[in-house]
């Protein structure tokens, strides 16, 4: 029996960055089409932040990304406020001191590479080094040559 899969308009992924207040990130956002992993790479952020911050907004980013971390979270905790924010397509961010720290909600095709499998579906940032399909082996390919991308 063949199965078949209808075209899927659009792969729903986040962006993850922080900056300064008002500015561009200073390097490239993280992109994933992980929820689960967005909240853990904002949260990573953060962190970071945080303990290269030896002042209050370093300790206060560091707190944050605890909370987001924090496990057996129930629906008052940030990380499961943030999972149904983007769940619900909205972004998610944090503003600690002078810097932004934030999870955009993103539909666009260009952002990712695709693989051509209709049994795969595995997508990856364009900005992914490798060329190959971490699940099937194919050669992942823009949005535009991929058949089951409507």
């Amino acid at each position: 029996m063949t199965q078949i899969i209808s075209p899927v308009r659009a792969v729903r992924h986040y962006h993850v960055c922080d900056s300064s207040l008002g500015c561009l990130p200073e390097s490239d956002p993280y992109v994933t089409n992980d929820l689960d992993d967005a909240v853990e790479t904002l949260a990573s952020l953060l962190a970071d932040w945080g303990e290269s911050n030896d002042t209050a907004d370093g300790a206060h980013a560091a707190d944050v990304a605890a909370a987001y971390l924090a496990p057996d979270q129930e629906a008052s905790g940030k990380g499961y406020i943030a999972l149904n924010r983007l769940g619900c397509g909205h972004e998610v961010c944090e503003i600690v001191g002078s810097r932004s720290f934030e999870i955009a909600v993103c539909d666009e095709h260009d952002c990712l590479r695709y693989c051509p499998d209709d049994r795969c579906h595995t997508v990856t940032p364009v900005t992914d080094p490798d060329p190959w399909c971490w699940c099937c082996g194919t050669r992942y390919v823009p949005w535009d040559a991929c058949p089951w991308l409507d």
